[in-house]
């Protein structure tokens, strides 16, 4: 028997994935399904997007994480063993962003080292994986065999779809110097996608897709789990006279 902990976890998770599918939606709108660095300002829709909901996505990610990961301890069994493997991706993931494509990002680009800004970038698409995963971990434990239908293809197609799309551009990335104070000078990246050309299009298509889908197997198992916890209603006899 799940409790309210797991429940709210699911909740959150829907939150997350919500705002997740508003910022993948409203950056492509608003910069005509382009990716250009040109087109990415400080102000710009896109950067307003991910500066404003991304943190609230990440840290509603991590509660829910936390949430299950404490409430599977009770449970064990394969959705113990599911939920470890959730925080432990999860952690892993922020390790590999903060620890390993941050800094070798920013050493190609004071150091003007194309290969170090795509090595990095490469880290970030890569470690991407074992957060397009933790959904999956999440709750198959506690999943209906309808929502583990679900949970499977959405896993595969978000992983897939997802990282071939952060992937592939990155060979085409290019970076250009930039003169500070001084004689002092730092590199900028250039980038230049095209998400209605091939085969970025069926990518993006894929991607959102298992997104979707992640989001239709969290909304059945959280109704289904909140129906769990109604207490019946009492009935009434009449006695005989």
């Amino acid at each position: 028997m799940t409790s309210s902990r797991t429940r709210l976890a699911i909740l959150l998770m829907i939150i997350c994935m919500t705002l997740s599918l508003v910022i993948g939606v409203g950056s492509l709108i608003s910069t005509g399904a382009r990716l250009s660095s040109e087109l990415i300002t400080a102000f710009s829709a896109p950067t307003l997007l991910v500066t404003f909901l991304d943190p609230i996505a990440m840290a509603l990610e991590f509660i829910a994480v936390i949430l299950v990961f404490a409430e599977s301890r009770r449970m064990g069994g394969l959705h113990r063993t599911l939920a470890s493997l959730a925080l432990g991706f999860l952690i892993a993931w922020l390790i590999l962003n903060f620890g390993a494509f941050l800094p070798t990002s920013l050493m190609g680009l004071l150091t003007g080292s194309i290969e170090a800004v795509r090595l990095g970038l490469i880290i970030k698409s890569s470690a991407a994986i074992l957060q397009y995963l933790i959904p999956l971990f999440l709750i198959y434990g506690v999943a209906e065999t309808s929502e583990k239908r679900i949970l499977i293809p959405a896993s595969i197609l978000t992983v897939a779809g997802n990282f071939l799309l952060t992937l592939l551009p990155i060979w085409s990335v290019k970076i250009i110097s930039t003169s500070l104070a001084g004689e002092a000078r730092i590199y900028r990246p250039l980038i230049e996608v095209n998400y209605l050309s091939q085969p970025y299009l069926t990518l993006l298509i894929i991607g959102y897709l298992g997104g979707i889908l992640y989001l239709t197997a969290y909304i059945s198992t959280y109704i289904r789990l909140r129906s769990l916890q109604r207490p019946p209603r009492s009935t009434r006899t009449t006695p005989y006279v």
